[in-house]
């Protein structure tokens, strides 16, 4: 009878234990993943400053340089040999952003990124800047994967078989994860990809993922570049996909506080949940490799997402950099540093040329280019009047990085407290050439166009077409002026925001601003990737009345400019303006000083700059 009992029991408990072991899963039977990610690391093969640009000496001694190859190497080496299915993946655009790939190409970016051993990488729209035949070399020389699901080849035969929809990993419990390509499709309007197609992101993942899906593979990640709200899209409406890893937008998440400058768009990783209920990590990295993104992800045995956790890790001086990775670094760049060590100018001020403003808002940076291309039209001027061409815009994408004055060796720090507002004032930091080919890489011509009033109304409607003042998008299309004024309202409907827009009067004996004619022809000057129709700009392309190629580089024309006109002490002006609506008002957080006490501050900031410069030899 005792036995009967205790059989009974026994029975019971495994009975009980089983029904537990459903309702709660083994903790045995979850597989956790640890995803490593990049994007928009843009040829930042060396560490960097804060801001993405070159670090200075001062900065190297005092530790505050950021990223580079030899410490991104470093950090990634560590976690691999740490933890357990490691996946290291990119979300694209090595390809251009400083000297080193205006000299060196795919060849550099092949050299480094082979190091690093991606397990798999995503196109950048940028990778495709030099066409197809700048990308092939890149790919036969690769030692990992590249992937895309939504590009059609089919008129491109040179790039055919040479990089894959999806790359399929197999973990060390033998279980695989299927990893998904994906390319922005504005790709086509704002790089050079010959004949190839961008097909719609969203459908050709879901296509990709029932494939991998019907061959028993249950855990999917969607890697590459397309945008934060493209990226959320991906997560949305994928009912398959498990991770979405991101890129092209620069977008910083992270929990809690954050480590550096930047800040937080969302939290690291962002969850975005399914009309099923499924609930989808989202990530991207920032750029230029000052951070390395850090997501373990736990998957139950049906290869369902069950938890998540992670951060961005700061790759600042407290990361070790690879001896052997710094030292093929510092010899690529001894060569780099002998062709653009050239000082050329110097400013007194923060140039601004980072995204978030060039592409939101009025740039110092911006500012100081499309005065260049005005002023160097000057001496090619035939007209009667003090100038023929007295306005120039240009794309805010096309201005890639600041230029930080205060890393530049600019000394003697003064402060000044007044009215409250604090100003503060070195001696010119310098300007080198590699600070002008970082923030200008892409060799445009600055040419001239004739253009009817009507058409340039429309193009500075086109600029703000779907403008996102909370920056998830970041429009590289954003136009940035000299000789205009432009105020938009961008709660009105697309092709109907822009509320003034005024032109620099070349008639005038003294130079004005007057409300732009419909009907008036106009000479404008432009980068040759405006005036041949990049970053959408078919209305500039299709409707300009003649488009005078003069063969001047960009980069050129800065440094004549900055060469001319002694240290730089360029802001912003009010050139654009917002009437409601925009990510910031113009003397907002942009511009740093309180609206009421703007002109006495530039009064006697002016004053004091005159009387440094009279008692401290330039």
């Amino acid at each position: 009878m005792c036995q009967i009992i205790v059989n009974k029991s026994l029975t019971l408990f495994l009975l009980i234990a089983n029904l537990v072991h459903c309702a709660y899963p083994n903790p045995t039977d979850q597989l956790t993943v640890t995803i490593l990610h990049t994007n928009d690391v843009h040829s930042r093969f060396r560490e960097t400053n804060k801001y993405g640009g070159s670090c200075a000496e001062s900065e190297q001694r005092n530790n505050q340089c950021y990223g580079g190859f030899a410490r991104l190497h470093h950090k990634v080496q560590e976690i691999r040999e740490s933890h357990k299915n490691v996946l290291y993946l990119s979300g694209g655009d090595y390809y251009q952003g400083t000297v080193w790939y205006t000299l060196y190409k795919w060849r550099v970016v092949s050299t480094f990124v082979n190091i690093l051993n991606h397990t798999a990488m995503a196109f950048g729209n940028h990778e495709f800047d030099d066409n197809v035949s700048g990308l092939v070399p890149f790919l036969d020389a690769a030692t990992f994967p590249l992937i895309s699901s939504n590009i059609d080849d089919s008129k491109e035969p040179s790039i055919q078989g040479k990089y894959k929809k999806s790359h399929v990993v197999t973990l060390e419990d033998g279980r695989k994860v299927g990893i998904i390509g994906f390319t922005t499709q504005e790709t086509k309007d704002i790089s050079n990809p010959g004949s190839l197609i961008f097909n719609d992101v969203v459908a050709s993942i879901k296509a990709e993922s029932e494939r991998l899906h019907s061959e028993g593979i249950t855990m999917l990640i969607a890697v590459g570049h397309a945008g934060y709200d493209v990226d959320q899209k991906i997560a949305k409406e994928v009912p398959l996909i498990d991770v979405v890893v991101g890129g092209h937008t620069n977008t910083f998440l992270y929990t809690g506080k954050a480590p550096d400058l930047e800040n937080p768009l969302g939290e690291y990783p962002t969850i975005v949940e399914q009309p099923s209920g499924r609930r989808v990590p989202v990530v991207q990295a920032y750029a230029f490799g000052k951070y390395l993104g850090y997501l373990q992800v736990n998957f139950n045995s049906e290869g369902e997402v069950v938890s998540w956790g992670g951060n961005p890790i700061l790759m600042d001086a407290s990361v070790p950099q690879d001896p052997t990775v710094l030292e093929l670094v510092e010899l690529w760049g001894r060569n780099v540093s002998d062709k653009v060590k050239e000082q050329i100018g110097r400013t007194r001020v923060f140039l601004n040329g980072s995204e978030h403003e060039c592409r939101l808002r009025e740039c110092s940076l911006a500012n100081l280019v499309t005065d260049a291309m005005v002023h160097v039209n000057l001496k090619f001027s035939d007209s009667l009047y003090w100038s023929d061409v007295t306005m120039a815009i240009m794309n805010g994408g096309g201005v890639r990085a600041s230029i930080d004055e205060e890393s530049k060796n600019g000394k003697l720090k003064i402060v000044i407290v007044f009215q409250n507002v604090f100003i503060q004032l070195y001696l010119s930091g310098s300007i080198s050439m590699d600070d002008i080919l970082t923030v200008l890489p892409f060799s445009n011509t600055i040419d001239l166009i004739e253009i009817q009033g009507n058409h340039l109304r429309e193009a500075f409607e086109f600029s703000v077409q779907d403008y996102d003042p909370k920056g998830f998008h970041l429009a590289g299309k954003f136009l940035q002026v000299s000789g205009m004024r432009v105020v938009y309202d961008i709660t009105q409907p697309n092709g109907k925001r822009v509320k003034k827009l005024l032109v620099r009067c070349k008639e005038c004996r003294v130079p004005k601003y007057v409300p732009l004619d419909d009907d008036t022809i106009y000479k404008v000057a432009v980068p040759s990737y405006i005036a041949t129709g990049g970053d959408g700009f078919a209305i500039i392309k299709e409707n300009a009345l003649s488009h005078h190629l003069q063969g001047i580089l960009d980069s050129d024309m800065i440094v004549e400019y900055i060469k001319s006109q002694g240290p730089i002490i360029q802001g912003v002006e009010g050139r654009i303006s917002f009437e409601t609506g925009s990510a910031d008002s113009y003397c907002g957080s942009s511009s740093g000083l309180r609206c009421q006490n703007y002109w006495t501050i530039s009064i006697l900031t002016t004053l004091l700059l005159i009387l440094i410069q009279k008692c401290i030899l330039y």
